[in-house]
């Protein structure tokens, strides 16, 4: 047993050595990595964040109706932190502020506005929308319109009432009654609460995602080594010596997985460092990565069961790597996927990992992460089982 652990910890260490020097393992598991998590990270918007934006204001009729735009829903926006609500004098000054960016949208209230709402005849309000700030127009518009229907309830509920008691519908009554009613404030509060947030960050989900995607061609090398070294001819003379085929195949294994968490750990501690992501718990992040590096391993060591070489091992671990990617959601969150798809992904170890990472978003531990590790283990067991019947006869087969 203990010559078989040593001849397992020999092939390792060599292949290891070898691994080092070779520059182009050291970019496709750190480097690439890194430098890919960063850039999607900052070219990409989070899709958790905030909307927020700024408004102009042009309020050039004063009466209450637009007294009780002002100050009721607009300024809503303000103390929700939803928007900045700046008053202009005149419409001029706030499309220019609109057209050169300053202000994402303006809001006028012509002369005559609560007169005209008063008496029953249309009204306008008018958006100025910024070419680039669609979604604040649309806000705007939104806002607007909810407001001109809780105007126009109150109209007809007033004018219902004086109706009903004998007196004449008196427009200026029914404008100032309006603007009186609608300064009231509202007798039902909704409470906005939500739960934890179990999103990470976007420097974290990329962080994780581009970790989890060059982690397959970090594992590749330890077991494609087995082609190239039967092509070369010292396989066969590792194998003269009293060395068995499974030996030599844990010990090309060990260095998938050593390779595999040097990867991982070196991308969730850099981009921890140095580009502000949040992974969470150690202990978890550690179990996670060690798992996902099993799974990936066995996943590996399948492919190069049906390669004929190193070069078909690398191309065919490519694509795996690369579909498995997309299906896992490594290059877009799941949440923004379709229903189907998100489904579809749930056969890959990168929606697990990735899975993993949302849920310790929220400062929970390792056990709530349970279902990932499970799953990520059941995978690499799996696959890695299957993965050795094949590879085995890659080593008898010299």
């Amino acid at each position: 047993m203990a010559a078989t652990v040593h001849a397992v910890l020999t092939i390792a260490l060599r292949d290891l050595r070898q691994r080092v020097r070779d520059r182009s393992a050291i970019i496709l598991a750190v480097v690439a990595p890194f430098a890919l998590a960063y850039l999607f990270s900052v070219m990409l918007p989070g899709g958790s964040a905030a909307f927020h934006t700024s408004y102009a204001v042009v309020d050039l009729d004063g009466g209450p109706v637009a007294r009780s735009l002002v100050n009721g829903p607009l300024a809503a926006l303000k103390e929700a932190g939803v928007a900045d609500v700046t008053a202009m004098a005149d419409e001029a000054e706030a499309r220019a502020k609109v057209e050169d960016g300053a202000m994402a949208a303006a809001i006028v209230i012509p002369a005559g506005f609560s007169d005209a709402v008063g008496a029953g005849r249309a009204a306008e309000l008018k958006v100025i929308g910024g070419a680039d700030a669609t979604l604040a127009a649309g806000v705007a518009r939104s806002v607007l319109k909810g407001f001109a229907s809780g105007v126009e309830s109150v109209q007809v509920s007033i004018a219902t009432v004086l109706v009903s008691s004998g007196a004449a519908p008196d427009p200026a009554l029914i404008a100032r009654l309006s603007g009186e009613a609608l300064a009231v404030p509202d007798p039902i509060i909704l409470a906005d609460d939500r739960t934890a947030d179990r999103v990470a960050s976007n420097m974290t989900f990329y962080a994780a995602s581009m970790a989890v995607l060059f982690v397959f061609f970090a594992a590749q090398f330890g077991v494609t080594s087995l082609l190239a070294e039967r092509r070369a001819g010292t396989l066969a003379r590792m194998l003269a010596a009293p060395i068995s085929p499974q030996t030599v195949l844990a010990g090309k294994v060990l260095v998938s997985i050593v390779l595999g968490v040097v990867s991982m750990g070196i991308v969730a501690l850099g981009t921890s460092l140095l580009i502000g992501a949040r992974w969470g718990d150690p202990v978890a992040v550690a179990a996670l990565i060690v798992t996902t590096v099993l799974a990936a391993s066995g996943i590996a060591l399948l492919v190069v069961g049906f390669a004929k070489n190193e070069d078909q091992a690398g191309g065919l671990t490519a694509i795996v790597a690369m579909t498995l990617a997309v299906l896992g959601g490594s290059f877009f969150p799941m949440s923004q996927a379709p229903e189907g798809l998100a489904q579809l992904s749930l056969f890959t170890p990168h929606a697990w990992f990735l899975r993993g990472v949302n849920d310790l978003a929220s400062g929970a531990g390792v056990e709530a992460v349970v279902s990932s590790l499970a799953v990520l283990t059941a995978i690499g067991l799996g696959s890695g089982g299957l993965g050795l019947l094949r590879a085995r006869s890659v080593v008898l087969a010299r």
